[in-house]
């Protein structure tokens, strides 16, 4: 590809995301500024956001397909075929643990106001799955322009990465350094596995499943074991890791998550991980321990996952020494310590 055209596959997606106009939001805040919208206009922006990202996703995939036609960069260059498809498809699985990890992290608050939280489901499911493809497609062609106008790979993933967290700059700084992050990374893996494959298998699992949180984000209120109150401990008092009940005072903390689970998970991450890179091929000392190091971090995100999506518990805070008073016990010497 020539400069001129590389740098047109560079900015094309940044152009197709920040020049979208919503006709609907444009017509209402000329006309009434920052004022709330009613429920039937909000539903009907919604519906033209949809139709904007569809739109923006088929013609980046359109343009693309077309330069790619007239350039002398092959299909198989660009990763789509089956070589290899079998590492990098679980290579792509393996690391979108990581931001969906992260994702899981967010308060369900916030997970239920993204738009994903709203409209068809199979519409933003079908939309997940075209951005991921289209966005991958962008993203293999700029940085293989950029390898084919003498520049490192290093340096071609980093100016697509620019270029792909460069919408975001307008509206948040973290979600920008979300994305400059997840770019790098699906760069790297792009580079690294020469398939679209394993950043595209990444790209899809994430989106899907932040679809999935958007959607069934569990409550993060929990049970005093003593009162039965219900709250939620991000908004009382913490110490660390431990929090007070609002109503009793008594100092909690989250319940480890199932011992079944855990000694299940533990074995399939620790174990199973190392043994599918082996059987992949990947036999060297370092990819033994990369695929251990793989195999903790997956673990740990296993057990954070399971934490946020399974309803919270909490008991006492048990510490080392602890006077092994039951819970009723405890609760009639409170009850007691209370009457006149």
């Amino acid at each position: 590809m020539s400069v001129p055209t590389t740098i047109l596959v560079l900015v094309l997606y940044p152009l197709l995301t920040s020049l979208s106009p919503n006709p609907v939001r444009f017509q209402w805040g000329f006309s009434r500024g920052l004022a709330p919208m009613p429920p039937e206009v909000q539903e009907r922006a919604e519906a033209a956001d949809r139709t904007a990202l569809l739109l923006i996703y088929v013609t980046l995939l359109i343009v693309m397909a077309l330069l790619l036609h007239g350039s002398s960069i092959s299909v198989d260059t660009l990763g789509l075929n089956a070589n290899n498809w079998k590492s990098a498809i679980a290579l792509g699985v393996l690391l979108s643990f990581l931001p969906v990890g992260l994702v899981v992290l967010l308060p369900a608050e916030q997970l239920r106001k993204s738009p994903e939280a709203h409209g068809p489901l199979t519409m933003w499911c079908g939309l997940g799955a075209l951005g991921s493809f289209s966005v991958e497609f962008w993203r293999a062609l700029c940085i293989l322009a950029l390898i084919r106008l003498d520049f490192s790979a290093p340096i071609a993933v980093l100016i697509t990465v620019l270029a792909y967290q460069a919408p975001q700059l307008i509206t948040n700084n973290a979600r920008a350094a979300g994305a400059a992050v997840f770019g790098a990374v699906t760069g790297f893996l792009f580079v690294k596995t020469g398939s679209l494959l394993a950043p595209l298998t990444m790209s899809l699992i994430t989106a899907e499943a932040y679809i999935f949180l958007t959607r069934h984000a569990p409550s993060r209120s929990v049970a005093c074991p003593f009162c039965r109150a219900r709250f939620y401990p991000e908004k009382v008092k913490r110490t660390g890791i431990f929090f007070s009940c609002p109503e009793c005072l008594e100092l909690l903390e989250y319940a480890p998550p199932g011992e079944v689970f855990g000694r299940v998970w533990f074995l399939l991450c620790c174990y199973g991980i190392p043994i599918l890179s082996y059987g992949l091929g990947y036999r060297d000392f370092t990819s033994i321990l990369a695929s251990t190091g793989v195999a903790f971090l997956v673990f740990f995100n296993g057990i954070g996952i399971y934490k946020l999506v399974m309803p919270p518990k909490a008991q006492q805070r048990l510490s080392y020494g602890d006077s092994g008073l039951h819970l009723t016990e405890k609760a009639q010497r409170r009850k007691d310590d209370q009457e006149p």
